[in-house]
């Protein structure tokens, strides 16, 4: 447990430059890894929107920083016109009564546990890293991280 309070500490340290090119970087790792996986770029790309959408939701909202940070990724998924009321649109199709993202992280952390021990790690640093884009880690958000380490 103070192991990953200490990897959050840091993570929350991090500056907009610093979270962009991590990102960045384990992303470029992580789409080759998926195609290899599902050979299909477009499934591929859903699962990684879909793991990013849920660390935004994690803490039940979507502020505009999250957005910020991932609009590149987000506008490459989804196209161009996908602004910042398209994805908090996006977001709130997962508040159901939180039935919705229960399946969601739950099918999340069986697709992780078919997953190398280096492509599971780089998945969950970048939804580590969404959830800590505003500076603090909360509570909700340690525990979903939690729920996909499991």
């Amino acid at each position: 447990m103070n192991d990953f309070n200490k990897i959050c500490k840091t993570v929350e340290s991090l500056n907009a430059l610093e979270y962009a090119g991590i990102i960045t970087a384990k992303t470029a790792k992580i789409l080759p890894a998926l195609n290899a996986l599902t050979q299909d770029p477009a499934d591929s790309l859903e699962l990684l929107a879909t793991f990013m959408i849920a660390s935004v939701y994690a803490d039940g909202k979507l502020d505009e920083s999250e957005y910020l940070l991932l609009m590149p990724a987000l506008k490459l998924f989804f196209g161009d016109d996908f602004d910042y009321g398209s994805a908090k649109a996006l977001v709130k199709a997962f508040r159901p009564e939180g039935r919705e993202l229960k399946k969601v992280v739950d099918d999340m952390v069986d697709l992780l546990g078919g997953l190398s021990d280096e492509l599971k790690e780089d998945i969950i640093t970048v939804c580590l890293l969404i959830c800590a884009v505003d500076g603090k880690i909360s509570l909700r958000e340690k525990k979903y991280i939690k729920q996909l380490i499991r």
